[in-house]
């Protein structure tokens, strides 16, 4: 009896993994935006887009994400800046390299300085709101303050937006190198993103299988407008996959591409870096509930931990589909390695970064719970105000 449950489970770890990461896996390598670009028509008429830049004590990176896009080869171009209430250097970086950009004709830019944060807001949602009251694009560009752009990259997600006649495009970004544990850490975050967000089927009507990336939303202003905003998740932590799911929710055209050769980004400075980062997000993304948290801790021991421990206590007749689905699993991350550029140095890193993130994801909710909200930026969010307004 005991013999038939262990190969049972065994044969199901096999089956659920190569559903859930398969099917998204083939997406990803098919929709590189390098491979899909050539069936796609340059537009006669490029709409004016509107790119919000979001920054709150980025002075780091700021100046280079900017001068990025002023570099961008797409024509017609809008860059609005906003300075959230930084306390560091960023506001001043913004201004200089605005003065420095007047004197491209082809692109436009404003700075936007935010000096308070309304109680009913979160900081970035807010900044990135208020930049959008300012904007004139047809399309508008949600990103990050630390993502470097290629000079191609916005012209070329625009033939692809515009030739799929799509209403919301994501972009995932490269993952810019850095140490070893570090970069395992981050790509088996992305190997989390592949196998928990059913990627292959977000350009289906399904609307529970819906993405929102932070370095690149790119949305019609028509579409932003009427599904009411960031202002309808103004107070939702997950401020970039809920706007995603706002759209997909109003039944608009979602879809989702891998943009290696156009972003760029160094997610973390270090692999301690990547812990507390997910600090703010992973507890949310369970709507701060510890039962969520309880049951996909318990999925993830069954059908992840627990592969790679039974096959030291049952021969190997009965162990097969877990040995099986090892292979799998070490597989999936080695091309999620290949395809985010981590490189395959980190494939045997595997499940000691799978244990980092699941300790990061219990911290998170653990420090959450103890401190009654959410520290970020600076600023504290109650729990309560947070759960009531969960998107």
């Amino acid at each position: 009896m005991q013999s038939s449950i262990i190969t049972v489970w065994g044969y199901a770890t096999v089956v659920f993994w190569t559903a859930l990461l398969v099917p998204s896996l083939i997406m990803m390598i098919r929709k590189r935006i390098s491979r899909c670009l050539p069936n796609t028509e340059v537009p006669e008429d490029w709409p004016l887009i509107s790119v919000i830049v979001p920054a709150k004590d980025e002075a780091e990176t700021i100046e280079q994400t900017l001068n990025s896009l002023l570099a961008s080869d797409y024509p017609r171009l809008e860059i609005i800046a906003v300075n959230d209430r930084s306390t560091d250097e960023t506001g001043a970086i913004m201004e200089r390299v605005a003065a420095e950009a007047k004197q491209q004709e082809r692109v436009s830019m404003q700075i936007l300085q935010i000096e308070e944060l309304p109680s009913d807001w979160l900081g970035k949602s807010h900044a990135m709101h208020q930049g959008v009251k300012i904007a004139n694009g047809e399309l508008l560009l949600f990103t990050d303050g630390d993502i470097i752009f290629d000079p191609q990259a916005i012209s070329h997600a625009t033939r692809i937006f515009l030739h799929r006649q799509l209403d919301h495009l994501c972009l995932l970004p490269q993952l810019a190198r850095g140490g070893l544990i570090e970069m395992a850490f981050i790509t088996f975050f992305g190997f989390l993103l592949t196998g928990g967000t059913f990627l292959w089927l977000v350009p289906t009507r399904w609307t529970y299988a819906y993405i929102g990336i932070g370095a690149f939303n790119l949305v019609k202003t028509s579409v932003y407008e009427s599904i009411g905003g960031f202002e309808t998740i103004k107070l939702d932590v997950l401020d970039d996959i809920k706007l995603g799911k706002l759209i997909k929710h109003h039944h608009y055209r979602q879809d989702i591409y891998l943009a290696i050769d156009q972003l760029k980004v160094r997610w973390q400075p270090s692999a301690w870096g990547v812990i507390t980062g997910v600090e703010k997000n992973s507890f949310a993304s369970f709507n701060y509930s510890v039962i969520r948290l309880t049951l996909v801790m318990m999925l993830y021991l069954s059908f992840f931990v627990m592969p790679f421990i039974i096959p030291f206590f049952f021969p190997l007749p009965q162990t097969l589909g877990f040995i099986i689905t090892i292979i799998i699993l070490h597989l999936c991350y080695a091309m999620i390695a290949i395809l985010f550029s981590s490189g395959l140095r980190v494939t045997p890193l595997m499940f000691f970064a799978s244990l980092a993130l699941a300790f990061a994801i219990c911290r998170s909710a653990w420090i959450t719970l103890k401190n009654g909200g959410v520290r970020w930026r600076d600023t504290t969010y109650p729990l309560d105000v947070l759960k009531k307004n969960l998107y």
